[in-house]
């Protein structure tokens, strides 16, 4: 069967037609799909390295905020002992001791344990009807919107802090007087560190020929883990990019 000229040109036409579709779907669309799929990952990196960058640009401000933070962390850890060996802690106490004279027949230091600071607070809003206010009311003078106020007061709840705690016990003699002990007690209030004394025991000896009295001071000590300020000083805003296959190997 002879084919005419038209339809030989509309056969070759639809040939032509036939292999531009099929390149369409078989070479052209999946690598446009590709392209789709490159171009929206692109774009996703792009985004990342954006927030990455802005992240970086407070890196700055963000170091200083840790320094300044670190400089009141330590203020506060000065007041507080560094968690250590007994002997250690002791050596502290020996050295206040010496400063007053007083005899010290031994002293007893168990290991620090942890143990929980209890917290008192008054509220800022009831200030005025602090208790020793209220009760110091002997003529009910105060006014009555502060008489309002305390009857509805309640305290404001803070939740205890767990620190180390050691138990020291001072066995001490001193003279009837107890001046050294008196000094010791001084000493301890001047100090800065967070030096409690719980409790205190003296022999009561009813012969008033005895020189010296014996008794025992027992103390609180409170330790903490402190921060490496100086550490922290050191820090810098510059940054290190360190390639995946280092930082994974690492």
């Amino acid at each position: 069967m002879k084919l005419s000229y038209r339809d030989k040109v509309i056969f070759i036409c639809a040939i032509v037609a036939i292999i531009l579709v099929a390149g369409f779907f078989l070479f052209i669309k999946p690598k446009y799909d590709e392209m789709t799929v490159a171009k929206s990952y692109l774009q996703d990196k792009e985004s990342e390295k954006a927030k990455i960058e802005e992240k970086i640009g407070t890196l700055s401000d963000l170091v200083e905020q840790v320094k300044e933070t670190a400089k009141t962390v330590d203020e506060i850890q000065e007041r507080f002992f560094v968690y250590q060996d007994p002997y250690l802690t002791e050596q502290v106490i020996y050295d206040i001791i010496e400063e007053t004279g007083l005899e010290v027949m031994g002293m007893t230091t168990p290991y620090v344990v942890p143990g929980e600071v209890e917290n008192y607070t008054i509220s800022i809003e009831n200030i005025e009807t602090y208790e020793l206010l209220m009760q110091g009311d002997l003529y009910n003078e105060l006014p009555q919107e502060v008489q309002d106020v305390y009857n509805k007061a309640s305290g404001t709840a803070i939740v205890n802090q767990v620190v180390g705690i050691t138990e020291l016990d001072i066995n001490y003699k001193d003279d009837a007087e107890l001046e050294k002990v008196v000094q010791l007690m001084d000493a301890f209030a001047e100090d800065d560190r967070t030096v409690r004394v719980k409790n205190y025991y003296r022999t009561y000896d009813v012969d008033s020929t005895v020189d010296k009295i014996q008794g025992t001071i027992n103390l609180e000590l409170y330790h903490i883990f402190p921060l490496n300020v100086e550490k922290v000083m050191e820090e810098t805003d510059e940054v290190e990019i360190v390639p995946a296959e280092q930082a994974a190997a690492e």
